[in-house]
């Protein structure tokens, strides 16, 4: 899939400054409120930023943590085909208020080459003492994630990038059916019943080669555009999830009757589970 995005949401960043800290290790991820459903109490920015032929954007918080045991996740977003990635800023800005440092790469094309790019980006900022960023990033485990041809993209970085924790897709699916095959992180695919992207979805999902555990939610009566906007909470709470250390959202997607799995609106498949553990358990 890699149409054009569908139209969004526009909520903006909410003001506040208390922070809390993610999973079972003290003061190791800054993360920012709770409620996955709405903006989180930090106020975020958002950059130009022009590595790698420029076009790009950073969200983050306006202010970053200044505890030296207290660092920030990481996702790089990938924008679908024909969209730019302020198109989801809504969503970024969600995340970003609740602690999150993203990029949103200027296109997808199915590629790893721009988010593995993003993610190198980072590694300098957060190595350079001149940077605001310095020192206060997480990125041996860095999420990927994106709309359409985005989700493509995530994919791709998943299997080549050791720094990918795990990756999420919205309306999007492997075109040969195979996307995930050799892909051993942690990855949801989110589609609408109503989606052109549906048949790929569920086919990369199925395919008998995929190893890594895997997350299957369609939802009732979305169309191409359903992820990133109406499944924007599924997006933060799986990153909170799999970034954060919240392991008590694996229950909302694995558990029978949560928040993503065959309740609502989402219908739900997963497999390759048995014997995985997040990174801080």
């Amino acid at each position: 899939t890699g149409g054009a995005a569908s139209t969004g949401g526009t909520e903006t960043g909410t003001g506040g400054t208390e922070t809390g800290t993610g999973g079972t290790e003290a003061g190791t991820v800054l993360l920012a409120g709770d409620d996955v459903n709405a903006n989180g109490p930090l106020q975020t920015t958002v950059e130009n930023l022009d590595f790698s032929g420029g076009g790009h954007i950073l969200v983050r918080p306006r202010e970053l943590t200044n505890e030296p045991n207290t660092k920030h996740p990481v996702a790089i977003w990938g924008p679908g085909g024909g969209s730019t990635p302020g198109y989801y800023e809504s969503l970024l800005t969600r995340m970003a208020s609740q602690g999150f440092v993203l990029i949103g790469i200027r296109e997808s094309s199915g590629g790893s080459e721009l988010m593995s790019a993003a993610i190198d980006w980072l590694e300098e900022q957060n190595g350079d003492s001149s940077s605001p960023m310095y020192d206060k990033l997480i990125l041996d485990r860095v999420g990927v994630f994106g709309h359409s041809m985005g989700g493509l993209s995530s994919e791709a970085t998943a299997l080549v990038d050791g720094r990918v924790a795990t990756a999420l897709l919205d309306n999007s699916g492997s075109l040969s059916h195979d996307g995930l095959v050799g892909v051993h992180v942690p990855t949801g695919i989110i589609y609408g019943e109503d989606g052109m992207e549906r048949e790929n979805a569920e086919a990369d999902y199925n395919n008998p080669g995929n190893q890594g555990p895997c997350w299957l939610g369609m939802m009732a009566g979305g169309g191409h555009g359903s992820g990133p906007w109406d499944g924007a909470s599924a997006n933060v709470a799986w990153m909170r999830w799999h970034l954060g250390g919240e392991n008590f959202r694996k229950d909302a997607f694995l558990g029978n009757g949560g928040d993503y799995n065959n309740s609502g609106i989402w219908t739900t498949q997963f497999k390759n589970w048995d014997g995985w553990k997040n990174w801080n358990e």
